[in-house]
């Protein structure tokens, strides 16, 4: 399942960008969020969790690397921060969009029932396998 929105890129610089979710019951936690920048910049992927976007949209969550929560602004705007060791972004999105989107994840793989969805565990082995291979 996908969908696509323009967020604003708010730091480091001021910026419209396309953002394209999608989800996956085979990765029933995750939702994988592009941030396609343009010019001459390649694409940006995170993979953020499901349930902290769910919880962002009624109040502040998450710590550390990414963060979102409403904004003071009566449009239901949400506001995404990331951290990684490249520097940090902040962007407004729409939490109704947001909203929108996540309600259909939850209609293919309902909260709280991802460990049932075919093939979980398997994926979660080779997740756990790819960490763990990978420089400490």
């Amino acid at each position: 399942m996908e969908t696509q929105f323009y967020v604003h890129l708010e730091f480091p610089v001021a910026a419209r960008v396309l953002a394209t979710l999608h989800y996956s019951p085979d990765t029933p936690h995750c939702v994988e969020v592009t941030f396609a920048l343009g010019g001459d910049h390649a694409p940006v992927t995170w993979n953020l969790g499901r349930e902290l976007l769910r919880d962002g949209l009624s109040g502040p969550a998450g710590i550390g690397d990414v963060q979102i929560g409403p904004t003071d602004l009566p449009s239901r705007t949400l506001r995404l921060r990331l951290h990684s060791p490249h520097g940090t972004a902040e962007f407004s999105l729409p939490g109704q969009a947001l909203g929108d989107f996540l309600r259909r994840t939850a209609k293919v793989v309902p909260y709280g029932r991802e460990a049932e969805t075919p093939g979980f565990l398997t994926n979660l082995d080779h997740a756990l396998a790819s960490m763990l291979a990978g420089p400490c």
